[in-house]
């Protein structure tokens, strides 16, 4: 079971907030979204594909492998950061916001396997911090087994508060939502041979926790 803190809350805010005409977003703990499509990366954003595109509802989305039952930003760390199916869950969903899910009874013929290879925050007792998250991204024709796409993809998410543990937790979310962002990117584009040689995204938003309350 994951913990909570009730007195504490996250505010989750995008950088540049005024020249992209957008606003923070208060979250309660555990809340900071795991799905980042629609919201702003460099060095480019995803957007999703066209029905005309070469993976569109094309492509089966399975479990992440080798994922623990819940992830923590370190082991002193008490409260979970999320737990496995709502990681799963945002897998699945940052690829149907990106209209490369299967939908419905229409069969896939790629499928995507995922494999958490870990998440790294360093201790840091001060008010910031940086986390990353490694997965592993395999797809592979469902025929014949033909491997199409093969890599490893490190995505970094930063953040400041005066709570080390929540807003290390917060990072850590962050920073996997870049990460299926940055595997959905990649894929739209190497369907077309022009992937980059980094798939990593860079988040332009970052996680601030503050208290409220008691």
């Amino acid at each position: 079971m994951v913990a909570t803190l009730p007195d504490m809350r996250y505010l989750f805010s995008v950088a540049a907030a005024a020249a992209l005409g957008t606003t923070p977003v208060h979250a309660g703990p555990g809340e900071i979204p795991m799905v980042g499509i629609g919201l702003p990366f460099s060095p480019e954003t995803p957007t999703p594909v066209p029905p005309t595109h070469a993976l569109y509802h094309d492509v089966e989305i399975g479990d992440i492998r080798d994922l623990p039952p819940t992830i923590k930003s370190s082991g002193l760390n008490f409260i979970a950061a999320a737990k496995r199916s709502s990681v799963n869950a945002a897998l699945r969903e940052s690829f149907a916001k990106m209209n490369l899910a299967a939908q419905g009874a229409t069969p896939a013929h790629k499928r995507l396997i995922a494999t958490w290879l870990g998440d790294r925050t360093p201790f840091h007792i001060g008010t910031s911090n940086a986390t990353k998250v490694t997965i592993h991204y395999r797809l592979e024709r469902i025929d014949n087994g033909k491997l199409l796409f093969d890599r490893d993809i490190t995505t970094t998410a930063d953040g400041g508060g005066v709570d080390a543990s929540m807003r290390d937790n917060g990072i850590v979310r962050a920073a996997i939502a870049a990460n299926f962002a940055s595997a959905a990117n990649c894929l739209d584009r190497a369907a077309y041979g022009t992937a980059p040689a980094d798939c990593a995204l860079t988040p332009r938003f970052h996680v601030s926790v503050v208290r409220i309350g008691r």
